[in-house]
């Protein structure tokens, strides 16, 4: 993997962030780190495909700013070592994601 730039410090870094501004991150927003939430490279896989296959919004139709949204069986689904595959996903504006986000 290439290095990138952390985006904490600044500083050399095998992914976004630097192995001490991670934890402070993690530290400081109360939440893990995107990949630790599970949002590994075959999600970024299957995000990339599943936007260029759907270039829309299924809420508002937008298409902006696309997101992809998980279905709860998607994390199933990973948890029990499966593939999370198209049909347990969603495109969504990120307007829409976050609106559907705070409902849960």
């Amino acid at each position: 993997m290439p290095l990138s730039v952390c985006l904490g410090c600044g500083e050399p870094a095998d992914g976004t962030r630097c192995p001490e501004c991670k934890a402070e991150h993690e530290r400081t927003t109360g939440r893990p780190t995107h990949t630790r939430r599970g949002y590994n490279a075959a999600w970024e896989r299957l995000s990339r495909r599943a936007r260029r296959l759907q270039r829309f919004c299924t809420d508002c139709g937008a298409t902006e700013d696309l997101t992809v949204d998980h279905s709860p069986e998607a994390w199933a689904r990973q948890a029990r070592g499966l593939s999370i595959r198209l049909c347990d996903v969603q495109i969504l504006c990120r307007s829409c994601n976050s609106r559907k986000g705070a409902a849960r």
